[in-house]
């Protein structure tokens, strides 16, 4: 099990460098992400499992560093992954940020977001894939 853990861990920390944002975004909604303690991570294809509850460090909060920019359009795919950036079961007086992870684009409180051209989708969905198995165990 714990080798399985390892190499998700590790998996995830080799899409950093490729799916990382150098350039600073300076996006609100980013540092937010980035600053918030707690996230509440679901998948779809469990929904008779419980939410996962992680404090926000490293791995989960590295979305806000991707390269993702907001796109035109809404977000009306069906979603994957879910990541609830301070949910209110854990963040008194915190503001919920709702990341949406569909096939080939998400959201992030209701905004479509796509990633930057040299990027690709697969690598962000595999990263959250990975996101969610470490932290789901």
């Amino acid at each position: 099990m714990r080798k399985v853990l390892l190499a998700a861990l590790l998996f995830c920390l080799c899409l950093l460098p490729a799916g990382c944002n150098t350039g600073g975004s300076g996006s609100d909604v980013m540092d937010e992400i980035r600053n918030s303690p707690v996230v509440k991570l679901e998948f779809a294809g469990r929904q008779d499992a419980e939410p996962v509850f992680s404090d926000n460090a490293g791995t989960t909060a590295s979305i806000a560093d991707m390269r993702v920019q907001a796109a035109d359009g809404e977000f009306d795919e069906e979603w994957i992954y879910r990541f609830t950036y301070n949910p209110q079961e854990k963040v008194i007086d915190g503001t919920e940020i709702v990341v949406l992870f569909g096939e080939s684009s998400m959201s992030v409180d209701g905004v479509k977001y796509l990633p930057e051209d040299g990027v690709d989708y697969g690598d962000i969905l595999q990263w959250a894939e990975g996101a969610y198995d470490c932290c789901a165990g």
